[in-house]
């Protein structure tokens, strides 16, 4: 009995290695071979439910612009009056076109330094100062100190 089944095994394992014979692992081999209704009985399969679902990754909102809302171009200008009531501006053009929300920074006092582009502040209504990059400026940097007393 023990013969049988370990002969029985052996014929299995033949089996398996023998179907798997040109199932494409061979990149030479010639895929115009391949019979139609196995093509056919491929497509149509479902996946089984042990196979991970594949997930479309859900494309990233686009924000909406305001209708009315400056170009930060127009805005952003060194020695100009910040608006009063920035929320925010819009760069690019075209397609190319977004809406930037404006960034701020807390003051103790309540009121805020806007920022923009790293390179420019103001608190709004006030006069806009400017510098090559925000982090690298002493005047940016007394400016934080003040506001946040």
């Amino acid at each position: 009995m023990l013969r049988l089944l370990a002969h029985g095994a052996v014929v299995t394992a033949l089996v398996a290695a023998l179907s798997a014979c040109g199932d494409g692992d061979d990149p030479t081999a010639d895929s115009s071979r391949t019979p139609a209704s196995s093509t056919a009985t491929q497509e149509s399969t479902p996946p089984s439910a042990s196979a991970s679902p594949t997930t479309t990754p859900k494309p990233k909102p686009t924000p909406t612009i305001p209708a009315g809302a400056p170009r930060c171009d127009a805005v952003w200008v060194a020695g100009a009056t910040l608006p009063g009531n920035y929320v925010g501006c819009v760069t690019g053009k075209g397609k190319a076109r977004a809406y930037v929300k404006a960034k701020r920074v807390s003051c103790s006092s309540g009121q805020g330094l806007m920022l923009y582009d790293n390179r420019f502040w103001a608190v709004r209504g006030g006069t806009i100062s400017s510098a090559a990059k925000l982090v690298d400026s002493d005047a940016y940097l007394a400016a934080v100190a003040r506001c946040r007393g």
